[in-house]
């Protein structure tokens, strides 16, 4: 009997006209939006906190993370929430898509310049277009010494 290694699963979302993924290894759970109470003297990339089942949990922007002008929200928009080494966040995306195994995945080199090499892990292909798989981790590195 052979057993075979699948491909990771990766939940994929789109930000404007682009599509990203994450590892589903991350993902707790995908909402509606809620109301979102604001934090006072916060960074733009924190929208506020919502109120989730008794769990006040801080949600943020990922179109400010990537450094993309923020859009209203749609009947589209999602809260991804995720959960990161013990903590419990929420990213804001436009959609979600789907749950997707890419059959191969490209390292991210040099031309994607630094920024894009911190918060893209690789790139994969996803019938006709590309999907930027991004580690969910990192970006909240990147924002605490953003922030520091």
């Amino acid at each position: 009997m052979t057993t075979s290694t699948l491909p990771p699963l990766y939940v994929e979302c789109q930000i404007k006209q682009e599509y990203y993924a994450f590892s589903i290894m991350h993902i707790q759970e995908i909402i509606k939006m809620h109301e979102i109470t604001e934090l006072p003297g916060a960074n733009h990339r924190l929208r506020g906190v919502i109120n989730l089942r008794g769990h006040i949990i801080p949600i943020y922007c990922l179109r400010s993370m990537l450094q993309l002008r923020p859009e209203p929200d749609t009947k589209q928009t999602r809260i991804m929430i995720v959960n990161l080494s013990g903590k419990t966040v929420g990213l804001i995306v436009d959609g979600v898509s789907r749950v997707i195994r890419f059959a191969e995945t490209k390292p991210v080199s040099e031309e994607f310049g630094h920024q894009g090499r911190v918060y893209l892990q690789a790139i994969g292909q996803s019938e006709d277009r590309f999907v930027g798989i991004l580690d969910v981790q990192e970006l909240f590195v990147q924002e605490v010494r953003g922030h520091e």
